[in-house]
């Protein structure tokens, strides 16, 4: 029985397709947002920021724009055929593991959230990070 690729007509074999494309704004928002650097956010006709606490106990805070660049990492992961991390060298690994780590510590361990909230050099270099992750995710 053949499976369809839900992404088959979107999808480059190698290069950022449209999938990535799309996704990459809103990453790096909801990236400027974890990083403390700075939020996006619509004030009509709604209220919406990424910096938006939807839920928090103990001094974790999971945002919008940590639920938003984990779900990006996911869609870009499995569109893409880099699933493997054989895929990767060693270095290329290294980032896209550190990026993942990262990200998730900001939102659930509150002294690195709070690290990267007091010191502007750790919320830059969160963010170039993950632009490196994910240019790889998306390239492979």
């Amino acid at each position: 029985m053949a499976t369809a690729n839900l992404f088959a007509g979107m999808k480059k074999n190698k290069g950022v397709d449209l999938i990535d494309a799309v996704l990459a704004p809103l990453f790096v928002a909801a990236t400027l947002s974890l990083s403390g650097l700075g939020t996006i956010g619509l004030d009509n006709p709604i209220t919406f920021y990424m910096s938006d606490v939807l839920y928090s106990a103990s001094g974790t805070e999971i945002t919008w724009g940590f639920v938003f660049s984990m779900v990006a990492l996911g869609v870009a992961w499995f569109s893409n055929e880099a699933r493997d991390f054989s895929d990767f060298s060693q270095e290329q690994a290294a980032i896209v593991a550190l990026m993942v780590v990262l990200n998730l510590f900001s939102a659930i361990v509150p002294a690195v959230s709070s690290a990267l909230e007091s010191y502007w050099f750790a919320g830059v270099f969160l963010l170039f990070l993950n632009g490196a992750g994910y240019y790889l995710i998306a390239y492979y």
